[in-house]
């Protein structure tokens, strides 16, 4: 299904469900962490921190 989106109308913002793990550099330690996405409807331009 296709939907058009209007440049700068609209974009979509979720956390991923499963949380990530990084491991610390120094000490080895896996931390848990957050993953926030958001998509730009017109451009699909993706963001993720």
């Amino acid at each position: 299904m296709r939907q058009v989106h209007k440049a700068g109308e609209k974009y979509f913002v979720d956390y991923s469900a499963k949380k990530p793990k990084i491991v610390e550099a120094k000490t080895g330690e896996h931390v848990v962490v957050e993953l926030f996405v958001a998509v730009l409807g017109a451009s699909n331009y993706t963001f993720a921190e």
